[in-house]
């Protein structure tokens, strides 16, 4: 019992960190992202979720989502990256990609508006993404959720469509590896 009560703050100061750190990155976000919309080419708005350059200036950052993912011997690893979602009147639009560098932030690109919509579609359920798992070999991507009730399903395919997710475990998606080799 001692030993879970010692564990209780560090698990706590753990919990601050990381809120502190997607707080500022948030920040950074919100003062640099509207000199990457910027660069994206005129006429061209609506390859990344805008209908037209005024909506540039009436973005809101989203929570950043930690991303994952699965190397080539089939290992989880986490990477120095963060999909920051753009929204605008509350739906999101785009993805920021934010590079971590010794608590320095980059934005390295600026897309993925599908991808936004299917996250969005998630949040508005009130699943709250703890972090993406990308699977580069089937291009495939996976979202985990930060109440998630059933035991080893602790992934989710981001869908095509609305209909409901099934979830799957490392395991699945690690066999799934093996038969694309």
């Amino acid at each position: 019992m001692k030993k879970i009560v010692l564990l209780l703050p560090f698990c706590f100061c753990g919990f601050l960190f990381a809120q502190n750190m997607k707080n500022d990155m948030i920040s950074y976000v919100e003062e640099h992202y509207t000199k990457f919309l910027e660069l994206i080419p005129v006429n061209k708005e609506n390859l990344y979720g805008f209908e037209n350059r005024e909506m540039f200036n009436r973005c809101d950052v989203g929570t950043p989502i930690k991303l994952l993912v699965i190397n080539d011997d089939n290992e989880i690893k986490i990477t120095n990256e963060w999909r920051v979602p753009l929204s605008i009147d509350g739906k999101y639009i785009t993805l920021i990609t934010v590079i971590e560098d010794d608590k320095n932030y980059h934005i390295v690109d600026i897309g993925g508006s599908y991808l936004a919509k299917r996250i969005d579609s998630y949040n508005r359920n009130n699943e709250k993404i703890s972090f993406m798992l990308r699977d580069y070999r089937n291009k495939t991507d996976y979202v985990s959720f930060e109440y998630n009730s059933r035991s080893d399903k602790n992934f989710y395919k981001i869908q095509e469509s609305d209909t409901a997710i099934k979830g799957i475990s490392l395991n699945e998606i690690i066999e799934t590896q093996n038969i694309n080799k």
